[in-house]
């Protein structure tokens, strides 16, 4: 290859990686206005669930248990409670916030 053949060659890969990184620019500027939209459709959900969650009463012993075992906070343990809410029969609700706790 001749010089000016190597120039033009290195030429285009540079106004290549410039195109790359508008068209990278275009995408994460789209993905904002989608963002800017729709700024509360998660956090409208998350509101319901902590309003239900509000509603469930949790037992001041099994919060003990949970802060003791895992050195939580008394929020955390009383929200790990909540969030299970109403187990079914034969299952406690501490041991599947434990469960929950642990795992998470």
């Amino acid at each position: 290859m001749t010089t000016s053949e190597e120039e033009a060659k290195q030429l285009d890969s540079v106004t290549d990686h410039v195109q790359e990184q508008e068209l990278d620019a275009s995408k994460a500027q789209q993905a904002m206005s989608v963002l800017a939209q729709n700024p509360n459709s998660k956090s409208n959900s998350d509101t319901e669930a902590a309003a239900a969650a509000g509603k469930i009463t949790v037992s001041k012993e099994d919060v003990a248990v949970i802060i003791s075992e895992l050195e939580v906070s008394e929020e955390v343990a009383e929200r790990a409670l909540r969030e299970v809410g109403e187990v079914e029969n034969g299952k406690s609700a501490l041991v599947e916030a434990l469960r929950r706790l642990v795992v998470a």
